[in-house]
């Protein structure tokens, strides 16, 4: 299965329907941001391992929310948007606002659509990312290489579940 095949099965899922009804966005186009979104958000974490304070940085961010309960929530309505937001922020950085445009233009959707949906989504992700670090036991010289590996771009993708598994994850988390 491809990448596309494998956003595009979000749009049955749970967390697409949680996300519609609490923001009123049609399914479809939650789905499309999420599946236009996500391998920038992926790519982005990828670029900040690249330094060694990037590494260390997003590693501990990973660290916290794999060991913080709260992060993982049976629905959306105990979602810390404030949370997600300041994820997005430092992921994206100065970009967040350009980036949120871009997905809201190719998405029929508003910059505040794009940003409550990934704000949304974003906790349950580094999650779902600090645990396969943790299970993978990926030090910070290769947080990059495993990111490019979720994306598909590494050899080891069988072995760190790829971003199947975390956008399967992440209905779980947010399923009823």
């Amino acid at each position: 299965m491809d990448l596309v095949n494998i956003l595009g099965s979000l749009a049955g899922n749970d967390t697409v329907n949680e996300i519609s009804k609490k923001f009123n966005i049609d399914t479809n186009k939650v789905s499309s941001v999420i599946t236009t979104a996500m391998p920038t958000i992926i790519g982005a974490m990828q670029k900040n391992a690249s330094t060694e304070s990037g590494a260390a940085a997003l590693a501990k961010a990973l660290g916290d929310h794999a060991n913080n309960s709260g992060s993982m929530i049976s629905n959306l309505a105990g979602v810390d948007l404030t949370d997600g937001s300041k994820i997005l922020g430092k992921i994206l950085g100065d970009n967040a606002g350009s980036i949120f445009d871009k997905i809201g233009k190719q998405t029929g959707t508003t910059s505040g659509q794009v940003n409550n949906i990934l704000s949304s989504i974003a906790p349950a992700m580094m999650n779902i990312l600090g645990k396969l670090k943790n299970n993978n036991n990926t030090g910070n010289d290769a947080l990059g290489a495993l990111l490019g590996s979720v994306l598909g771009g590494g050899a080891s993708s069988s072995n760190t579940g790829g971003l199947g598994s975390i956008l399967g994850g992440l209905g779980k988390i947010f399923g009823k």
